[in-house]
């Protein structure tokens, strides 16, 4: 074991002179005066900026993008399709664009037409022979409502008559567009070919957008009790106007009802003969549709002297003037031409010939006529 002092750890530096030690003290002082006097400003600086910054808010960097638009909460809602419910009304107060009248029945004007209490007055017209008269007024009958085209509003359907004892009749839709305007979708059904008659108030709108309505085979007129046959019928609105969708497509014959028509040729008369011309006429009678009569009757409505000739008439019937005679019918949908003679004197001035034809039953009743203005004709 040493002698020698244990030393501790870390060793103490030498204690400098006295005159040494104060010296360095001095210029450890002037030194920190030194840094402070150098860093005071500095703080002063940092500590008002500090200040300045705290006070003020921090605005956010500059953006390129354009600012955020708040998401869509889906498509836009389509506006309403407009309401096509028409009041009967307002309906019989306006101007409607009206369809054109069936060919081969009453007709009428049609286009834009404006209607007062329902009604326009046509005027008298005389039609050209054989072909349809001509209605005297347009009536509003009825009318009915429901979603035709599919857009979710209901639409008018009107129940329209061109008059003249009797007469036309079609089923009309409308509704208004978007200015509140009366405009015309289209016809649904009309009184043409086999179809006569609609009745009245039939006419229903279905959820799905059919129109049905009862159509028979014979409009009655006056006093007509002629028996008819009514049908359902239901149609739709397409691309390219109303078809029938539901119910017959054709209607049954009617024992009661038929259509026939006469036509014939001219009637040349030969010089005089012992006091008389002579000549015949040609007289075609052709059966359309409906019941084949069992006979036809012809009736004649000649003019002063002319009458008669030769053996080749059937059995005459004699009245007021005119004559008739009973002849065999046509096969069904078919034609027959019978040629009748005649004389007239030599004194007789001229006049004209009227010929007439119209089926008989077995029963001595006659058959009614679906279109009765082409059973007569005028011979030339």
């Amino acid at each position: 074991m040493s002698d020698s002092s244990t030393l501790r750890l870390p060793i103490p530096p030498p204690e400098p002179p006295a005159g040494r030690a104060r010296q360095r003290w001095l210029l450890t002082l002037i030194a920190a005066l030194a840094t402070l006097v150098l860093a005071l400003p500095v703080a002063v600086y940092l500590l008002l900026r500090d200040g300045a910054d705290q006070a003020a808010p921090t605005a956010p960097p500059p953006s390129s993008s354009a600012p955020p638009v708040s998401p869509s909460s889906g498509p836009a809602t389509p506006p309403a399709a407009p309401d096509g419910r028409i009041p009967l009304a307002t309906l019989g107060e306006s101007v409607l664009d009206v369809p054109a009248w069936p060919a081969d029945n009453v007709r009428g004007s049609s286009g834009p037409l404006r209607f007062h209490d329902g009604t326009v007055a046509l005027g008298e017209r005389t039609a050209p022979a054989r072909t349809p008269p001509y209605g005297m007024e347009i009536v509003i009958l009825s009318v009915t409502y429901g979603d035709v085209d599919g857009d979710g509003a209901d639409e008018t359907v009107a129940e329209l008559s061109c008059r003249v004892e009797g007469g036309s009749e079609q089923l009309v839709a409308f509704d208004r567009d978007r200015a509140g305007r009366i405009v015309t979708i289209g016809p649904v059904v009309a009184t043409t070919g086999e179809i006569r008659d609609l009745r009245e108030d039939s006419a229903r709108v279905a959820g799905d957008g059919t129109v049905t309505v009862q159509v028979a085979d014979y409009q009655r007129c006056c006093d007509d009790r002629t028996p008819q046959t009514w049908q359902k019928r239901g149609y739709r609105l397409g691309d390219d106007g109303f078809h029938q969708v539901s119910g017959p497509a054709r209607m049954p014959v009617n024992p009661w009802v038929t259509d026939t028509t006469t036509t014939a040729g001219r009637l040349v008369l030969t010089p005089a003969t012992d006091g008389y011309r002579y000549g015949a006429v040609e007289v075609t009678v052709t059966h359309v549709r409906g019941a084949r009569p069992a006979r036809m009757l012809v009736r004649f409505h000649p003019p002063a002297g002319l009458e008669p000739a030769g053996d080749g008439w059937p059995p005459i019937t004699r009245e007021d003037g005119d004559f008739t005679v009973t002849v065999d019918p046509p096969a069904a949908y078919g034609a027959v031409t019978r040629t009748f003679a005649f004389r007239q004197p030599v004194t007789a001035t001229a006049g004209r010939l009227d010929v007439e034809a119209y089926g008989l039953p077995a029963k001595v009743a006659y058959l009614s006529e679906t279109t009765p203005w082409d059973n007569a004709v005028t011979v030339r």
